[in-house]
């Protein structure tokens, strides 16, 4: 003889009810409404990423391109239109001169600007042997103040990326 519970489970049949589904659906709404600010800080952080090692990349071409051209490269902030170039110097003059090979200008990628940049002029120069001008800093900023700074040593030409942090200008 069967039990009646087992009768009740074998006249049911398989399945959620449509309460139990829109339970699930509530509860997935919720824990993705949750994490959208997350989201969208860690978006800004990686466009930060990214600027940063463009710029990075930028004045490793202009380290290497000095090094193979035998010249003087230029790489010139302008932190006001968040903008940067590079120019080969052929006359070591410091000035872009007609005929003097340059690219750029280059932007920051979107919502990021150049917050400060630590050469005199907002310069530096990069001399045949791959040594920079002088040992400075450029910072990058996005909206939500999160900063990340790229390093420029002299002596070797070397740059590097610090991790990112809060900015207080």
């Amino acid at each position: 003889m069967e039990s009646f519970a087992t009768v009740r489970l074998k006249n049911r049949e398989a399945g959620f009810s449509i309460i139990e589904l829109m339970v699930v659906v509530v509860i997935m709404g919720i824990v993705l409404a949750a994490s959208i600010p997350a989201l969208r800080q860690h978006t800004e952080t990686v466009n930060l990423t990214k600027g940063s090692r463009e710029v990075e990349s930028s004045l490793k071409l202009a380290r290497a391109r000095a090094v193979s051209t035998n010249n003087s490269v230029v790489v010139v902030f302008d932190t006001d239109a968040s903008t940067y170039l590079l120019f080969e110097d052929a006359d070591d003059d410091g000035t872009q001169d007609a005929g003097e090979t340059s690219s750029g200008p280059f932007e920051a990628p979107n919502k990021i600007v150049i917050g400060s940049v630590s050469f005199a002029r907002s310069t530096v120069t990069f001399t045949p042997n791959g040594a920079a001008s002088e040992t400075g800093s450029v910072v990058l900023v996005n909206t939500k103040n999160l900063a990340q700074r790229i390093d420029l040593t002299a002596a070797t030409g070397l740059v590097y990326v610090s991790d990112v942090y809060q900015y207080d200008g």
